[in-house]
C-alpha cells in the first residue's frame, strides 16, 4: 500500500502484500540490453509500417530476438501499428455477423484512455539504467508505458531521485509524470508524527498545500520538465506504520478546496488527482466513498481532474471492479496495485486480468502498477518477467487518446476488450485466455471502416509480444486461435 521506507526493510514497513517490497530485490532493473540492434529496424519501425502481405513475423521479429519481440512498428502513436494494407481507407460495404461471432463495434465508444504506467518511489537514480528506460517507455523498442508516478516526502522533496532520471524520458515520449505525497511533517498533524496515520490539522491546510504547490518548481529545476499532476494524498483511508495521513471524505474535500486553486494558479497549471484510497470500493461503494463526495460537491469537482483509486485486496481471478456512477465527469485512474508474485505466464495473466477489470467495469482511463523493483522482480532488463510483456500487450498498442469501444458475444472462457484510435481508425483488440486449452474465436467488426488485416502479438510461456502472421479480414470478419495461457493483441488499420 505504497510500501515502507526501503531503508527500514520492505516487508516490515509496507507489507509484502501491500506494495512494500525491498528495493534491494529490484537490482535486476539495471544492466542488460533489450536485444540486438537492428531487429526493430527490420520490422519497419523506421519505414512507417510493413505491409501485412509481407508476413507478420517480419514486423515484430522472431521470438528470442530481444527487443524485436516487443512488437516493433508502433512509433507513430498507433498509425503504423497495423501497417498500411494499400487497399485504401474510406467506407467499405458493411459485412454481416454470423452465428457465434464476437462483434466489435467501433462506433460505440466509452472512456478515452490516458495510458499505463508504474511508480518510481524511494529509489536512487542508479537503479534506472538506459536499457530499462528504453524497455519501459519507448513505444518502438519497449513496451511504451506513458504514466510515471513519483513521491513527495514530508519536506516537499522527491522521495528518491530515480524520478528525476525517468521523468524526462517519459515526457520525451509524450507521457505524463505526476507526484503523490505520503504525509505532511508530524508537527502539522494531530498525532505529531509523519508515520502511523494521524490527520492534517485544519489550521495547517494552507501550509501543507503551499508545500505541495511548490513541488512542480522543484521538479522542473532538476529535470527541465513540467510536472503534469499532483495527488492530494496517498491512501487517506489507510493507517500505516510508515508515512501516512488520514482524511475522511469531508476532510479531503476541504483540503482540495485549499490545494486545488494553488495548483490551478501555477504556470502551467498542474492537474489534481484524488483521493487514492487503498481499496477501490472506498471510491464509490462503501467506507468514505471519496469519489461520490468529490462528484457531489460542485466546487471540489471543478478542482479535481482525475478521480484515482488503488486496487489492494482485489481478487486476481475477478474480471470486475466497482463501477463509477453514470455520467461521471472525471477520468478514473487506478494508481497503485501489486498482484501475484512470480516471473512466469500465470502471474502475468493475473496482472492483465486486473487491467481488464479496471478498464471495463471499473471504467479506468489510466492504470499504474506499484513500483519498478516489484515489476522487474524475477527477471532482468535483458530477460524481463512475463508481467512486463503482459503490460506491453496493453501499453504498447493502446496509446493515449485511444478509446475503448463496444464488444458483445464474448464467450465466458476468455476476456476481450477492444480499443480504437479516433485519429486514424486503428483497431486494437486485447484477448486473454487464462485456460489451458486453446479457444477459437471469430470476430466481426461492424460499420464500414474495418481493417483489411490484423497482426497478432502474443505473450505466452514461450512468446514475448511476438508478432504472428497477419490475418486477413473477409467481409469484416476474421478468425484466430487464442492459445491456452496467453495474451494476444490484434492490431489493424482500415
Amino acid at each position: 500500500m505504497g510500501g515502507g521506507n526501503p531503508g527500514i526493510g520492505g516487508a516490515t514497513s509496507g507489507g509484502s502484500s501491500m506494495g512494500g517490497s525491498n528495493p534491494g530485490n529490484g537490482g535486476s532493473s539495471s544492466g542488460g540490453v533489450i536485444g540486438p540492434a537492428g531487429g526493430l529496424s527490420s520490422g519497419g519501425a523506421t519505414s512507417g509500417g510493413s505491409n501485412p502481405g509481407n508476413g507478420g513475423s517480419t514486423i515484430g521479429g522472431e521470438s528470442g530476438v530481444g527487443g524485436s519481440t516487443m512488437g516493433g512498428d508502433t512509433g507513430a502513436g498507433g498509425s503504423t501499428m497495423g501497417g498500411d494494407t494499400g487497399a485504401g481507407g474510406g467506407a467499405k460495404t458493411p459485412g454481416t455477423a454470423q452465428q457465434g461471432d464476437i462483434t466489435v463495434d467501433p462506433a460505440t465508444t466509452f472512456q478515452t484512455m490516458d495510458g499505463f504506467g508504474i511508480a518510481d518511489v524511494w529509489q536512487g537514480q542508479n537503479t534506472s539504467s538506459a536499457e530499462q528506460r528504453t524497455l519501459f517507455w519507448d513505444p518502438d523498442q519497449g513496451i511504451g508505458m506513458s504514466i510515471l508516478r513519483i513521491g513527495i516526502d514530508e519536506t516537499g522533496q522527491i522521495m528518491g531521485d530515480a524520478g528525476y532520471v525517468e521523468g524526462p524520458v517519459v515526457s520525451g515520449f509524450g507521457g505524463k509524470v505526476w507526484a503523490a505525497p505520503w504525509s505532511p511533517p508530524g508537527n502539522l498533524k494531530d498525532n505529531g508524527d509523519m508515520n502511523n496515520g494521524g490527520h492534517l490539522n485544519a489550521s495547517e491546510y494552507d501550509t501543507w498545500a503551499s508545500t505541495l504547490a511548490a513541488f512542480p518548481a522543484i521538479y522542473k529545476q532538476h529535470t527541465g520538465d513540467d510536472l503534469w499532476g499532483i495527488s492530494a494524498q496517498n491512501e487517506p483511508d489507510f493507517v500505516a506504520s510508515y508515512r501516512s495521513c488520514i482524511y475522511d471524505a469531508d476532510q479531503m474535500n476541504a483540503f482540495i478546496k485549499v490545494l486545488g486553486p494553488k495548483l490551478q494558479a501555477l504556470t502551467p497549471a498542474v492537474k489534481l488527482l484524488a483521493a487514492e484510497p487503498d481499496v477501490w470500493s472506498h471510491t464509490w461503494d462503501n467506507g468514505d466513498r471519496y469519489g461520490t463526495a468529490i462528484e457531489g460537491d460542485a466546487t471540489v469537482s471543478g478542482l479535481v481532474d482525475i478521480i484515482a483509486t488503488h486496487d489492494y485486496g482485489a481478487n486476481v481471478q475477478s474480471t470486475t471492479r466497482p463501477s463509477p456512477p453514470a455520467n461521471l465527469s472525471h477520468h478514473i485512474w487506478q494508481t497503485e496495485a501489486t498482484y501475484t508474485a512470480g516471473a512466469d505466464i500465470g502471474p502475468a495473466l493475473d496482472f492483465d486480468r486486473c487491467i481488464y477489470a479496471a478498464v471495463t467495469s471499473g471504467g479506468a482511463s489510466g492504470w499504474v502498477y506499484w513500483w519498478t523493483p516489484e515489476f522487474m522482480n524475477g527477471g532482468s532488463t535483458a530477460n524481463p518477467p512475463k508481467r512486463v510483456y503482459a503490460m506491453g500487450n496493453f501499453s504498447k498498442f493502446v496509446r493515449p487518446d485511444y478509446v475503448r469501444v463496444d464488444i458483445s458475444g464474448v464467450p465466458s472462457a476468455v476476456q476481450i476488450v477492444p480499443f480504437a484510435n479516433p485519429a486514424d481508425g486503428t483497431l486494437v483488440i486485447v484477448a486473454l485466455n487464462s485456460g489451458n486449452s486453446a479457444q477459437q474465436a471469430s470476430f466481426f467488426v461492424s460499420g464500414t471502416a474495418w481493417p483489411d488485416s490484423v497482426t497478432p502479438y502474443v505473450t505466452s510461456s514461450s512468446s514475448n509480444l511476438q508478432a504472428g502472421s497477419s490475418i486477413s479480414l473477409d467481409a469484416a470478419r476474421f478468425s484466430a486461435s487464442l492459445a491456452g495461457q496467453s495474451i494476444t493483441t490484434f492490431v489493424g488499420k482500415p
